[in-house]
């Protein structure tokens, strides 16, 4: 279509083509030359630059980077490269430059080998064959042919001799690449994905803050996208928005009010020795359904009201005039459902971390005064007794119904069943503006809301992340320390020693799959990409791989049948072991249970 159909997109190009995303951006490319625009227009010009949209940037001229560029005798070049791969189990792969940039001389733009290339080049149906037979081989093809090719980041700096040794850098030195490397993007790819496999993630956030500080570029240029675009759960892993917070020292700037629900009265005493810590003047109002409850904060000098619980979130709307609000709740501390010791210890969790006395609200709001784009904090998740074995656990039976919300409001948000909400709670501090959207639920909407604020806040243009006090960090991490070591410990008694988590995962997968397979002589592998194939080659026996009805198959992988899931008559003999991405993994979770089956292993 013509770049005036397509609204605010006039601005920066004269034409703007709209196609199924059918070979990734290999096949845009390909549709682009070869028919879009075509070779006669292609070769009236000079160069030709290929990119994608999958980094930040830049941080210097344009200008400035291909007079660089200039000065190199190339016949092709790009802005980073990765050296070749090798290692034992693993195919390797050649030195190449990442395809997310390229800009193509004139010598190689106009010859024959560039125009076939292109014209001969399939559609990838998987982003994994996209990177292994585009990315990794233009590289290697064009310099065999005789054409010279170099990069404008110092890559070798971080490569080495040792092939295994070699790594993608922007993924995980991004601060390194743009402050000494001559890089000046931030793929976004580290945002959005990182394993924690090499090394833990500090050059993220010291990236972001280099370009804002250092950097003439415009960093809300960057954070509109990602709030917009990304995962909130991701966005608080990857850029780690988790705060400790020392004493405040200025005065209060914003309005503030801090508002409780109250149901418990043996908690009443902890509750009032917070309050009595913090400053008069702030506005703390307390609500109950309980009237003796009422007298006894009222009489205390506390702004009360009688409201039932099911009333109580959309009597919150109100306070969407604050600044910053601070919702709270007191807890069972009694010893009638359980320890009481455990419900003091939750109730610490939630208080200490999010009113712990007046000096900490003044540091929670310089936080939010630093940090223009938080907008909703929350106490850790509380680790002890019997919350732990809710860590991790996800979405449990909730996705659907908040899926409903999000869809029914139109709350701009990222959610992914596969990437549940990194915090739960009814207890937080949010930025007043974002309570607007209580108006427009309804109350059998409230039910999801400790799984939504989040996602609430992303949608009015806010990232989301945990506050913690000085105390409880310096408690809570020696806590999570021990909980690791004696997780680690079992492992290590049960099934021997690792090196690192990819081992260890290693390790209990092969476990899990001997068990498996001991129980089911018929084994069926469902899927066929290199998870699979990886599988495969440890397992003695495989009647089968399985694909999805109505999904593109060949007839065999390796001598062994592939067929589709329809073809398959399960019996009590049969395991099927799916090995696929995490997305299509619960999909194919769904449609096997759907069809009765239950004798499956995920790896």
């Amino acid at each position: 279509m013509e770049a005036g159909d397509s609204p605010g997109v006039e601005k920066y190009a004269e034409k703007v083509f709209y196609r199924e995303n059918k070979g990734f951006d290999a096949g845009a490319f390909k549709d682009t030359l070869c028919t879009f625009i075509g070779w006669e227009t292609v070769l009236r010009y000079d160069e030709l630059i290929l990119v994608n949209d999958s980094m930040f940037g830049p941080f210097r001229p344009m200008k400035d980077i291909f007079r660089e560029m200039d000065q190199k005798s190339v016949d092709f070049w790009g802005l980073t490269k990765h050296r070749g791969y090798k290692k034992n189990g693993y195919e390797g792969f050649e030195e190449h430059i990442q395809s997310f940039f390229l800009t193509i001389r004139t010598d190689m733009l106009h010859s024959d080998h560039f125009r076939s290339y292109w014209e001969n080049m399939p559609y990838y149906e998987s982003y994994d064959k996209v990177v292994r037979e585009y990315e990794m081989k233009f590289t290697a093809h064009f310099f065999d042919l005789g054409y010279k090719y170099d990069v404008l980041a110092d890559m070798d700096a971080n490569d080495s001799d040792v092939l295994e040794n070699n790594y993608i850098q922007f993924e995980t030195i991004s601060y390194e690449l743009i402050k000494k490397r001559n890089f000046p993007f931030l793929k976004k790819q580290q945002i959005s994905y990182n394993t924690l496999d090499k090394q833990t993630q500090e050059n993220l956030r010291q990236a972001i803050a280099y370009i804002d500080e250092e950097t003439d570029y415009d960093i809300n240029l960057i954070w509109d996208n990602i709030i917009r675009t990304l995962n909130i759960s991701d966005l608080q892993r990857s850029l780690h928005f988790q705060y400790i917070i020392p004493p405040g020292q200025g005065r209060y700037r914003y309005h503030i009010a801090v508002v409780i629900f109250v149901s418990h009265k043996d908690a009443a005493q902890y509750v009032l020795e917070y309050l009595q810590r913090l400053d008069r003047y702030q506005v703390i109002k307390i609500i109950t359904h309980d009237y003796e409850l009422m007298r006894l904060y009222q009489e205390q000098g506390y702004m009360c009201e009688l409201i039932e619980y099911a009333k109580f979130l959309k009597s919150l709307v109100p306070f969407r005039v604050y600044d910053l609000v601070c919702i709270l709740h007191d807890v069972d501390m009694t010893s009638k459902k359980r320890y009481s010791c455990i419900g003091k210890s939750y109730f610490y969790n939630i208080w200490e971390n999010l009113i712990k006395n007046k000096e900490h609200v003044q540091g929670i709001q310089e936080l939010f005064e630093k940090e223009k784009r938080l907008g909703f904090i929350a106490p850790p998740q509380p680790n002890f007794s019997g919350y732990f074995g809710e860590i991790g656990k996800g979405w449990g039976e909730e996705l659907e119904g908040v899926c409903n919300v999000v869809k029914r409001l139109n709350i701009h948000c990222q959610i992914s069943e596969e990437i549940p909400p990194f915090c739960v709670s009814d207890d937080f501090w949010i930025r007043g503006c974002v309570l607007k959207r209580l108006e427009d639920m309804k109350e059998e909407d409230f039910q999801y809301l400790p799984y939504l604020w989040g996602y609430l806040a992303q949608d009015a243009g806010y990232y989301a992340g945990v506050v913690e006090s000085m105390d409880y960090a310096s408690m809570n991490e020696v806590n999570m320390h021990y909980y690791m070591s004696r997780i680690l410990d079992r492992i290590r008694q049960q099934y021997g020693g690792f090196e690192d988590i990819i081992e260890m995962e290693k390790i209990l997968s092969r476990s899990a799959l001997r068990e498996f397979c001991e129980k089911y002589p018929r084994i069926f592998i469902y899927g066929t990409g290199y998870t699979a194939r990886r599988y495969r080659d440890i397992l003695s026996y495989v009647e089968a791989y399985i694909v999805s009805d109505g999904e593109v198959k060949e007839k065999e992988l390796d001598g062994i049948p592939i067929k589709f899931l329809s073809e398959i008559t399960m019996t009590d003999d049969c395991g099927i072991i799916v090995c696929l991405k995490k997305r299509n993994m619960i999909q194919v979770k769904k449609l096997l249970r759907e069809r009765g089956i239950g004798h499956y292993l995920c790896m």
